[in-house]
């Protein structure tokens, strides 16, 4: 029983959580995603992985924003490079939709110790449009099967 959870839990970790490298490279640990159902009903996540689809997908397939981070690893450049695009053409750079309008942010390392982890605010991977949601404003996108199944859903609010 023990060698079936071990295994488990090795296959089935990858798959819900970034490479802890990754999660080093961008200003935020997870990002949220609200999103409309095909009811109209609304619902909210917190996606971890964020450059990744999932479900009915092969492992590893990427959004528009892990495509875009995986050529700015490839290039060896730096955040600020991917901060300024906007992956998912809705209208906000990753920075904007990562919390760093600014593209300010760098990761730590062992010179620069002043590196916290910002709020983001929406998916550079998924394009999200402005709605008011009860009496706040919030992005809201489609929700997609593949990150309906992936992501932590969140009590609603």
């Amino acid at each position: 029983m023990r060698a079936v959870l071990f295994f488990l839990s090795v296959v089935i970790t990858p798959s819900v959580r970034s490479w802890p490298y990754y999660d080093s490279s961008i200003p935020v640990d997870y990002v949220p995603h609200v999103c409309k159902d095909e009811t109209g009903q609304i619902h909210y996540y917190n996606i971890t992985s964020v450059g990744h689809e999932f479900c009915g997908k092969p492992y590893g397939e990427r959004n528009s924003f892990g495509l875009a981070f995986k050529a700015m690893l490839k290039n060896n450049q730096a955040w600020s490079t991917l901060c300024a695009d906007d992956a998912d053409n809705d209208g906000r750079s990753n920075g904007e939709e990562l919390g760093d309008s600014s593209c300010s942010w760098v990761p730590c390392d062992e010179t620069n110790t002043n590196c916290d982890k910002l709020t983001a605010v929406s998916h550079p991977g998924i394009p999200e449009y402005s709605e008011t949601v009860g009496t706040s404003a919030e992005y809201v996108g489609v929700c997609l099967q593949s990150f309906m199944c992936q992501g932590y859903p969140l009590p609603s609010v």
